[in-house]
């Protein structure tokens, strides 16, 4: 039996298309997607950018049921809610062995190199697929990119009762400010040009908001006069990496977790960084870390419902992905694809 997908073909251009639905493997399950995530990944994906290899079916962020296990699959049963890990490494590798598997040089990934969540079923290793209890499938389908915000937590380390501050309140920049709490960090002050955003992450637990602008550099100097221990950003803006380092503390670590263009580069002072003790900390993927995400889900520590701002079916993908040409979408914050919808 056929099912639908949406495809893109070739830059720029997405299609929804009936192709044929996948039987699972030994070792895999086959999941009725419930609702994936539209992510800035597919963004990048759909411009032709990361090297994306088409046709492809994009989507990562994604929660179902379980539909079909395959031959060997033994603790996972059809109907049961899962989130899934979209990263596949081969365990095998230097990076793999050295724990860092989402630099597996055989890399592998759901909705990057295979046919990801942006259809009605997809299948994927039993072992990537995680049991959700007490969610809907758009919460569940947080998982993922909270699985990376809390791969960026425990590469900062950050230090009970320390102070932050984060450039950027999309949704990623929401899920990283609530971690940075559930972590232990007394105040988050959240700097982001949109009013309505600020309004959010103050609801969600922001000490102090700043909207960007000329008289932005100020109210942070006069917020924090030595500086903050935590500089993050999650905008993907080489000029606001550029500006970390002048907001840091003396001892101060600085985050890079937005995803800039390949090719866009930064001017720092070397002497600065060394001067201050700075230390410059990127964040790439999750790894390993969903199980840690989902239970921050599962016990209502991290609140994700707010964040979604549209829930569209297959056939309105191409509205998220051209966002800029749909009014009504510029002030999106998570749009869920909801196969079924």
């Amino acid at each position: 039996m056929p099912m639908r997908a949406a495809v893109i073909t070739q830059p720029r251009t997405l299609e929804v298309l009936e192709v044929p639905t996948p039987t699972p493997g030994p070792g895999q399950v086959r999941v009725r997607v419930g609702a994936t995530g539209v992510c800035g990944t597919d963004l990048h994906l759909f411009d032709g950018h990361f090297h994306a290899r088409f046709p492809l079916i994009p989507g990562h962020e994604i929660a179902g049921v379980i539909d079909q296990v395959g031959p060997g699959v033994s603790d996972l049963q059809e109907g049961q809610l899962v989130a899934l890990d979209p990263v596949i490494s081969c365990g095998q590798c230097w990076a793999c062995r050295r724990g860092q598997r989402q630099h597996c040089l055989r890399f592998e990934a759901l909705g990057v190199t295979q046919a990801g969540g942006f259809t009605q079923y997809v299948v994927a290793p039993a072992t990537n697929a995680y049991p959700v209890q007490g969610l809907s499938a758009a919460e569940a389908a947080f998982a993922e990119p909270l699985g990376c915000v809390a791969w960026g937590i425990l590469r900062l380390r950050p230090e009970p009762g320390s102070n932050a501050l984060l450039f950027g309140a999309g949704p990623i920049g929401l899920l990283l400010m609530q971690a940075l709490l559930v972590s232990g960090v007394a105040e988050v002050t959240v700097v982001d040009p949109v009013v309505e955003r600020l309004a959010l992450a103050k609801t969600l637990g922001a000490s102090h908001t700043v909207q960007s602008g000329p008289p932005m550099a100020q109210a942070l100097r006069d917020l924090k006069p030595h500086g903050f221990d935590i500089v993050a950003e999650a905008t993907g803006l080489p000029g606001v990496v550029e500006a970390m380092p002048q907001y840091a503390a003396v001892g101060g670590r600085l985050l890079i977790f937005g995803v800039a263009p390949e090719e866009a580069t930064v001017r720092l002072s070397p002497y600065d960084i060394f001067q201050r003790d700075l230390s410059l900390i990127g964040s790439f993927s999750l790894n390993g870390t969903l199980p840690l995400a989902l239970s921050w889900l599962e016990s209502g520590r991290i609140q994700v419902k707010p964040l979604i701002s549209h829930r569209m079916p297959l056939e309105d993908l191409h509205k998220a992905l051209k966002y800029k040409e749909h009014p009504g979408m510029g002030e999106a914050l998570k749009v869920m694809i909801i196969p079924e919808g």
